[in-house]
């Protein structure tokens, strides 16, 4: 098990400050440098100040009892020291549930962040995989959000398997990185996710790839999508 996947998910229990003290100190030590668990940690912060509204009484209807102050922590504690392994799971029901006690609407809990601006990958070989790159900007740099379509009937693959294709992002100072790697689903369409540390406006281009380094798919960063 790697280190990341030994903390993969404690996020939400620490957001919720329902670790440990011991653990706390342990995943505060591995986020300082596992830029994942920060962006994951980014989009759960908003969390413990949307629970926080349930006391204030004019977000909550008089027709729903008050339940004890402390339920919400000892649930998820509870949660955490129990199944430590699928702690962000069960917290985050145990936050969503006691959100539905105290009145906050769920919908409103789990509303997903805005979009962000889509770039449509344009084919630079003889092949039938196309793709669009989202790009969302979080505290940490982007994290690029990828949809990739293999049409049925066209082969993406040879006697050794499916072909594995990179996702790469070159900066506006001329500095190539791999951000993803994944294998292809011939008939399908898949979703991944990808991150860097690069702000998205400091992103000038980006590429797949074969990883025999067959160019793929490639596109200059539109500008004029960073103003929308």
């Amino acid at each position: 098990m790697s280190e990341h996947e030994k903390f993969a998910q404690w996020d939400a229990a620490y957001v919720l400050g329902a670790l440990e003290p011991a653990d706390r100190r342990l995943f505060e030590e591995h986020l300082e440098n596992c830029e994942r668990c920060q962006g994951a940690v980014s989009e759960l912060s908003a969390l413990p100040g949307l629970l926080s509204r349930a006391h204030d009484p004019e977000e909550v209807t008089a027709l729903v009892p008050q339940p004890p102050a402390d339920l919400f922590e000892k649930t998820a504690r509870r949660a955490v020291s129990a199944r430590r392994r699928r702690g962000t799971r069960l917290v985050l029901l145990a936050a969503a549930a006691v959100a539905v006690i105290l009145g906050i609407g769920l919908p409103f809990l789990l509303r997903p962040a805005a979009p962000g601006p889509v770039l449509a990958l344009q084919q630079v070989a003889e092949q039938s995989l196309s793709a669009d790159v989202g790009f969302e900007s979080v505290a940490w740099g982007t994290r690029l959000n990828i949809d990739c379509d293999y049409p049925a009937g066209y082969e993406f693959g040879d006697a050794n398997g499916p072909w594995s294709y990179a996702l790469l992002v070159t900066d506006t100072k001329g500095s190539t990185m791999q951000v993803a790697t994944w294998k292809a689903v011939p008939g399908k369409k898949i979703t991944l996710q990808a991150a860097t540390s690069l702000p998205v406006d400091q992103i000038a281009e980006v590429t797949v790839k074969t990883l025999a380094g067959l160019t793929v798919l490639q596109s200059p960063m539109d500008k004029n999508l960073l103003d929308q």
